[in-house]
């Protein structure tokens, strides 16, 4: 039977798949915060982010700090292999030695060449981390920290003038020291006690909340001849096994039984604690202590506007100051938060809020 007659093979032909839309290409533009800015603010922030990494790139290396290192180790394995005793692989050279003296004072000039380095490393690192603090900020509050309501315009503030025999530096360290003053003020406010007649009235009013809370029940006895029903409350607490487990129990709410059955000793026991506390010649109502924040945050954003402008100003003036990293963002960028006025029609309109404005009440 004769052999089958071989088939030539067909013409072979590479398609190359055609890649995909989105191969290399982003589909969404990453966003720049600069973006948000207006002009003369948008070209602070540069001015911050180009100081930043002009800093950075005075930091020496990480591998110049290495190869520095590396060659001190060589020269103390270089002078040990001189003066080592022969048992330890040495040549056992007297000091004297003249290999033995350049060795010593090879390794004495690279050790200080190293020293120099990390010295140079820290100091310069160090002066980048403070030109960044200012940076940071401003980046992070323009991403989180806007409010979502308000947009951001721009504040032209002119440098404040300097008082008589004042340096530029020196007006910035008396903003400064006023700023901590006034920093200082809002702590204070924030930790002034409350007045006594407010505190009483809220506690006369937890004490008759937790009388009504804890008075028993009767009806139970007289309807059924059953018990008197005592107010529980529900106890949660953690049980020590192979594992955290958790156990949930109800037992009488003794303090709301004993505001019942003593409220009116329970009041006047507490008025007199409360007596002995209290500071009312230091003492701030909420109202006080909200209108004191806001008069001390307002100046204290000013004394800041007026910072940077002197700091902008030094800088200008090739002075070695920088911004402080907890100074405020619209201080240092020129901005002041404006609220956007809210929609009339349309879904953004359908608010409790807006109801409120469409009848002509007033917020």
């Amino acid at each position: 039977m004769a052999e089958p007659a071989a088939f030539t093979p067909g013409p072979v032909t590479t398609v190359t798949a055609q890649a995909p839309f989105s191969a290399g290409v982003h589909l969404q533009p990453q966003f720049d915060v600069v973006d948000l800015l207006p002009p003369a603010a948008a070209e602070r922030l540069r001015r911050l982010r180009q100081r930043s990494s002009d800093a950075n790139k005075l930091i020496p290396p990480f591998a110049d700090i290495q190869d520095a290192s590396a060659l001190k180790q060589d020269a103390e394995r270089a002078l040990r292999r001189l003066v080592d005793h022969p048992s330890q692989g040495g040549f056992n050279l007297p000091e004297t030695d003249n290999r033995v003296v350049l060795a010593e004072q090879h390794l004495a000039r690279v050790t200080d060449d190293f020293k120099r380095i990390k010295q140079r490393n820290e100091q310069r690192s160090q002066a980048w981390q403070a030109v960044s603090g200012a940076l940071a900020t401003c980046e992070s509050w323009l991403r989180h920290g806007v409010p979502g309501n308000c947009k951001l315009e721009a504040v032209e503030v002119e440098p404040p003038k300097l008082n008589k025999g004042e340096s530029v530096t020196d007006g910035i360290e008396r903003l400064r020291r006023r700023g901590r003053e006034l920093r200082a003020d809002l702590h204070r406010i924030a930790s002034a006690p409350f007045p006594s007649s407010y505190v009483k009235a809220q506690m006369r009013a937890q004490v008759e909340a937790l009388a009504m809370q804890g008075a028993p029940s009767a009806s139970s006895l007289i309807e059924h001849d059953g018990k008197i029903e005592f107010q529980a409350q529900r106890v949660t607490s953690e049980v020590h096994a192979e594992r955290r487990l958790l156990a949930f129990t109800e037992v009488p709410d003794a303090v709301a039984l004993v505001a019942w059955l003593h409220k009116d000793a329970l009041i006047a026991a507490l008025d007199r604690e409360i007596a002995s506390e209290a500071d009312d010649a230091a003492a701030l109502s909420h109202e006080a202590r909200q209108q004191r924040e806001a008069e001390a945050m307002g100046d204290l954003l000013d004394i800041e506007r007026q910072e940077a402008a002197l700091v902008w100003l030094a800088q200008s003036q090739r002075l070695p100051v920088e911004h402080r990293a907890d100074c405020s963002p619209l201080a240092l960028l020129g901005l002041q938060l404006i609220t956007a006025p809210r929609a009339t029609s349309g879904p953004a309109a359908s608010s409790p809020l807006h109801a409120f404005d469409v009848v002509g009440g007033k917020r």
